[in-house]
């Protein structure tokens, strides 16, 4: 069968074609400058470890003896441990902002979630507070001693994962104590003269997806639904487009919605005087973006590859920027315009930004003193170096929290939202589960091997589970879009979505489900959980995958190596780097499934990516009789 050729997004190739006139060197510029040409470099076995070498490009041993496969496998510790450090980073920040709500020294946020938090404060095992604020702390100092504790499993690794796993994790080793003695642990093991045992090093890989996940991702998700909302099924609007030339324009961009929660309230209160004029419109960029999308509804303006080209609109007064995925080169981009940059977290400065440090206890001020200087900086704007490409945005629907699908599952199965779920897959309506994440890349043309590998899975009537930046370019090729005829949705998946959307008195559900940014893939476990639970059953059992179609951040490499130890298929559709070792690649792609169940699949090509993540399920479905 002959494929259709990829159409990429007009608006991002349109404005992409504007900065290299203006001469903004955006992120595809440079990939072509830094690797095309050296398609190998990322493959060497290198080791910088220590002064005896430099060891560069292995072929038998470095200087102290230490052969390919092990330098390979401390390699990929090291970007593991930044990228579980990154995520328990932002769970450190969050859990002391909950701590401040709950203390009373911070009154810009409060407690919106009281069932939630009552909730987690049961699950995590504590007792004896009376009241919110009480609870709140608790909460806070529990998953603080998670990051910070010395011995012992964190308690939300007690209260998230499931039995069967745990005992598993025990018995191979890799059942983790507090998240930052781990990370330190982990350098440790890195370090001259330490680990030179592969498997080993690569088991200490799993234990820091470990940490990525229960000292990271799910208590940042878990309490910033606390603070900020569960977030609910919502409507917004996609892509470049939604940058408004006759209204002042700030970006919030980064990954923590504390502060850009602020600037959201204080853009309100700056709208809603009707002698204020022009009006603020804020849109969001990267995660960031989504989680004020999910619980704001803010307008969602693009992807971590879409910062220069925000900018080479001309209509952005202000880029305000929290922590990870904020590219240095958007001050490059703003040096063009008027543009300012704002950097807001001390581990985050950018060179050329002006920076205003983030403190929740006058997060209304903060933000209020943003939007003033969106305002002021307005009136040097060059109204003719405008441009926006003449496309309508896209239609997105958000706002799927485990909290709000099972709901939406309630209403077609009362008393039993789960069993609504397993009900299909059992019978073949959904076939099986695959949750697609991560971010997109400058490689391929923009977005084509997350939307085809999207196009195929839905079309086979699999149930499709999106976080982070891969929803952006799912958005701009209407795979959010709730559209009651279901367009290229397999004829058994498009009924069971239509059966859900008529429960719930919408229209249509999307052909995906957005589940929210990055550090929400905590959500999906606990999706996994329940059906696993419901059929008692294994989750490495289930008709389920993964898959990081165009992966880039360190982060991805933890959340990978989680999602392995949870027994689940995983996709990457670049090869880590890690190809000089044959001996560390048949561990990732083979062994490691008789240890958890669960081995990571490589390939670009998003067609055989599919047809191998259905062979999978299929596999599965056959294991469990269905």
């Amino acid at each position: 069968m002959k494929k259709e050729k990829f159409v990429v997004d007009p608006v991002t190739d349109e404005m992409r074609k504007r900065a290299r006139k203006l001469g903004i060197r955006t992120v595809w510029e440079r990939y072509k400058e830094n690797y095309a040409r050296s398609k190998n470099a990322p493959f060497q076995a290198t080791c910088m470890t220590c002064q005896q070498g430099p060891c560069v490009d292995v072929k038998r041993t470095g200087v102290c003896g230490m052969n390919k496969d092990i330098i390979v496998a401390k390699n990929l510790v090291s970007e593991t441990t930044i990228g579980a450090s990154a995520h328990v980073g932002h769970a450190r920040r969050i859990a002391n902002l909950l701590r401040g709500v709950g203390e009373g020294s911070v009154t810009a946020y409060s407690i919106k979630e009281p069932e939630k938090l009552n909730r987690v404060y049961k699950g995590l095992g504590l007792s004896g507070a009376n009241t919110d604020g009480e609870k709140a702390v608790e909460v806070a100092d529990a998953v603080l001693d998670d990051i910070s504790k010395l011995t012992g499993v964190p308690r939300m690794l007690l209260y998230r994962a499931l039995e069967d796993r745990r005992k598993l994790w025990e018995e191979k080793g890799i059942l983790i104590n507090g998240g930052c003695p781990e990370i330190m642990e982990a350098m440790n093991r890195i370090a001259m003269g330490m680990d030179a045992d592969m498997e080993n090093l690569l088991l200490g890989a799993c234990r820091l997806g470990l940490v990525d996940a229960y000292c990271g991702m799910y208590p940042a998700t878990t309490i910033q639904d606390i603070l900020l909302g569960v977030p609910k099924v919502i409507q917004i609007k996609t892509n470049l487009t939604v940058i408004n030339p006759k209204e002042i324009n700030i970006i919030v961009h980064g990954h923590i919605p504390a502060l850009p929660d602020a600037v959201v309230s204080a853009a309100e209160e700056y709208n809603a005087d009707p002698t204020n004029n022009p009006k603020i419109n804020v849109v969001g960029m990267c995660c960031t973006g989504m989680e004020v999308l999910m619980r704001r509804g803010v307008n969602y303006a693009g992807d971590i590859l879409q910062q220069e080209l925000a900018i080479a609109t001309g209509a952005i007064e202000l880029v305000v920027v929290d922590i990870q995925c904020t590219q240095p080169a958007i001050v490059d981009a703003a040096e063009h315009f008027h543009t300012r940059v704002v950097t807001t977290d001390p581990m985050s400065k950018i060179e050329g930004a002006t920076h205003i440090e983030f403190d929740p206890e006058r997060a209304e001020e903060i933000g209020r003193e943003l939007i003033k200087m969106a305002v002021d900086n307005y009136a040097n704007r060059d109204q003719a170096k405008v441009y926006l490409p003449d496309h309508e945005p896209h239609d997105m629907i958000g706002g799927f929290s485990a909290e709000q699908l099972l709901e939406a599952l309630d209403k077609v199965k009362p008393g039993d939202p789960v069993g609504a779920l397993v009900d299909n897959i059992k019978n073949g309506n959904i076939r099986g589960v695959v949750a697609v994440i991560g971010c997109v890349t400058p490689r391929d043309e923009y977005g084509y091997r997350t939307v085809e590998l999207l196009r195929e899975l839905v079309k086979n009537n699999i149930l499709v589970i999106l976080t982070g930046c891969v929803a952006t370019v799912a958005s701009y090729h209407d795979l959010l879009k709730p559209d009651p005829s279901y367009p290229g949705v397999g004829e058994r998946l498009a009924a069971v979505m239509d059966a859900i959307a008529k429960a719930n008195g919408l229209e249509a559900l999307p052909p995906c489900i957005f589940m929210g940014a990055c550090v929400d893939n905590s959500r999906i476990e606990e999706v996994l959980n329940a059906v696993a639970d419901h059929l008692k059953v294994r989750i490495d059992q289930l008709p389920v995958a993964a898959s990081a179609p165009e992966y880039i951040a360190e982060k991805a490499i933890p959340i990978g190596f989680w999602a392995v130890s949870l027994g689940i298929f995983t996709h990457i559709g670049d090869q880590p780097n890690v190809a000089a070792s044959e001996r560390v690649v048949k561990w990732l792609t083979d062994d490691v499934e008789g240890i958890f169940g669960g081995k990571f699949y490589v390939e670009a090509d998003p067609h055989r990516a599919a047809e191998k993540i259905i062979e999978v399920i299929e596999n599965k479905r056959k294991g469990l009789g269905i």
